[in-house]
């Protein structure tokens, strides 16, 4: 009865999205003779696992395969430390979430309240330690214009930023009236009146490494995403880790997943789609989804090449930089210095946020990215604890001896993505548009990067669900 209800739901959003009135179940029977599924799905990260769980609900024979030894893509719970901190994708919003949250309930899982203990911060700027509540009128705050001056510096672009976000709705980002703003972002805040401090603190956290490196479109898209989201009232996290959601999706498959299993070739034909493995093997089916990453998509071998403008995209995307760092917390350490437990700093330890776990002490989350980060994108993973480990007593002395090292994950070196979340430089928005979305003959692309109305989770979610329609559609 459960999964007859989903399915049924999903029909209702096929014919609530213009696509078709309805679909008989099983519509699509086994694999044909001589290939090995009807669909074969690249990737075992949310928007795959969406895809061919929604394949399946309408009774086709989906294979997923996936390179990594794990399922969950940037979904990862790190379940062998301490607390289980979350490595990647988190915490989801009641109010815009709505594919996580039917997918949840589909599983039966335990939506928690937020993690994040402590939302009040304390400031680490121009080498000094600032309490929330001195910000605005100390001297280390050496932001000139007089309305931002006030301005916390997690918010501070907003001072500049248009308000509300002038796009008319989530998909306007793509239509003629954005493109006035498909401009470079830091030369966009400077022409709203930001002031050079106030761009090197935007810059010090921004996901590109210099603001001009990022359209202000792709920002708006973002604050408008936000706008979506919902207050801080609206946050939760899964019980157990996020892991339990693609783990939980994964166990809905009739067939197994396949790890280890990298994909080095994709070729579509009208009779098929033929996958290369890098064990040497080759599976065919009628039909694939490639929901990898831009820099790994890069170094599969498509045939036939895809269209010039595609290419072009696939080739120039690009991806910030992204390193999450997690440290035990010993003893209350803002019991020591009365400070808020949380940081923001302007230097490569980024968001130094505390989380809380039942029956601890928590644990702090360093979310290091942008120009601030930097210097320690690049090391070896004992030399970023080394490092940032002596950044964060000498920004916080009450720190030393209370907290120490768990782990970290490092999304621009991790082999199966190559850099952590796409963003979009000046100008390629007009140029490229939605072609990311594209079928390339039988083969249909997903993953967050392609995704139109959301971002984060629910945006390749989003992308998942659209790759299988369109392939719905085709057997209509």
């Amino acid at each position: 009865m459960h999964h007859d209800k989903h399915k049924r739901r999903t029909l209702k959003q096929l014919a609530a999205a213009g696509a078709i009135a309805s679909l008989p179940a099983g519509m699509a029977g086994c694999a044909v003779s001589g290939k090995d599924a009807d669909v074969i799905v690249v990737g075992a990260g949310l928007s795959g696992l969406n895809a061919a769980i929604l394949l399946q609900d309408q009774g086709f024979d989906v294979l997923v395969v996936e390179g990594s030894g794990r399922i969950g893509g940037r979904v990862y719970t790190l379940d062998d430390q301490p607390h289980k901190p979350e490595a990647g994708g988190s915490e989801f919003s009641l109010a815009s979430y709505a594919r996580i949250l039917d997918m949840i309930d589909r599983l039966g899982l335990e939506i928690v309240p937020w993690r994040g203990a402590d939302v009040r911060f304390a400031y680490y700027v121009n080498d000094t330690l600032i309490p929330g509540s001195a910000w605005a009128t100390s001297p280390a705050n050496k932001v000139t214009v007089e309305q931002a001056r006030p301005v916390p510096p997690m918010f501070i672009s907003g001072a500049f930023a248009p308000q509300p976000v002038p796009l008319s709705s989530m998909s306007a980002w793509l239509e003629p009236e954005g493109q006035q703003y498909d401009v470079p972002f830091g030369d966009f805040l400077a022409s709203r009146g930001a002031d050079a401090e106030t761009l090197r603190l935007i810059a010090s956290r921004n996901n590109s490494a210099e603001l001009n490196d990022m359209s202000a479109l792709w920002r708006m898209r973002s604050d408008k995403f936000a706008e979506a989201f919902g207050g801080l009232d609206q946050l939760r996290n899964l019980g157990g880790g996020m892991s339990r959601l693609t783990d939980g999706m994964a166990g809905l498959l009739q067939r197994t997943v396949r790890l280890n299993t990298a994909v080095t070739a994709l070729s579509t034909d009208d009779s098929g789609v033929a996958v290369r493995t890098g064990a040497g093997h080759t599976l065919r089916a009628n039909y694939a989804v490639c929901t990898v990453p831009l820099p790994m998509l890069r170094s599969i071998d498509l045939q036939p090449a895809l269209p010039p403008l595609q290419a072009k995209a696939v080739n120039e995307i690009p991806y910030d930089d992204h390193l999450e760092v997690y440290f035990d917390v010993l003893e209350p350490f803002w019991e020591v210095d009365g400070l808020a437990s949380s940081l923001w700093t302007d230097n490569e330890l980024g968001l130094v946020l505390h989380i809380s776990d039942p029956g601890t002490l928590g644990y702090l989350w360093l979310a290091v990215s942008g120009k601030g980060g930097a210097p320690v994108l690049g090391l070896t993973d004992a030399e970023v604890f080394t490092r940032l480990s002596e950044q964060l007593i000498a920004a916080r002395p009450s720190v030393e001896g209370r907290i120490r090292p768990l782990a970290l994950q490092n999304w621009s070196a991790y082999d199966w993505t190559r850099g952590h979340l796409a963003y979009r430089a000046p100008g390629q928005i007009t140029e490229f548009g939605d072609v990311l979305t594209r079928p390339h003959g039988r083969l249909h692309f997903a993953g967050e990067h392609t995704s139109v109305l959301n971002s984060g989770m629910e945006g390749a979610m989003e992308s998942g669900e659209r790759a299988a329609i369109e392939i719905i559609m085709r057997q209509a």
